[in-house]
């Protein structure tokens, strides 16, 4: 049972970790995933070197220069989608904010300007991550 635990665990991790490095070249990627074996074999770690060693074996095996580029497109593509997304909650909120506004129902107007404020932090946030996108994209051209 301990492991399945420890090779879910380590999948898990994996998922995590070639997300973060999309954008990444296959070189990259295989140097990563080396390191991290290493460092692995350091501390004993053996369910761990040996995912990661089936994950070096899929990288090797799949991993092309051509796919990285096209992960990383449809990551931009993802994320300017949910900008607009984004936006056009914005823009219900603070037509929300007028009406409630022209009303003078001041319980309203305060939970529509917090609501609004969360949205836009969160638009902040996602236009950084699909800045980040794009200059990763730019990169592997």
């Amino acid at each position: 049972m301990k492991k399945v635990i420890s090779i879910l665990a380590v999948v898990a991790a994996l998922g995590a970790f070639t997300t973060a490095q999309a954008a990444e070249s296959c070189a990259a990627k295989e140097a990563a995933l080396q390191k991290e074996i290493r460092i692995a074999q350091q501390y004993g770690n053996y369910y761990k070197v040996a995912g990661l060693k089936k994950a070096l074996a899929e990288v090797k095996a799949h991993c092309s220069n051509a796919s990285v580029l096209a992960d990383a497109q449809k990551q931009v593509a993802k994320l300017e989608k949910k900008l607009a997304e984004k936006r056009k909650d914005i823009a219900e909120v603070q037509a929300d904010l007028r009406e409630a506004q022209a009303k003078g129902k001041a319980d309203k107007v305060i939970k529509y300007q917090r609501k609004l404020a969360e949205k836009q932090a969160d638009l902040r946030e996602i236009q950084a991550d699909l800045n980040r996108a794009r200059s990763e994209l730019a990169g592997l051209k």
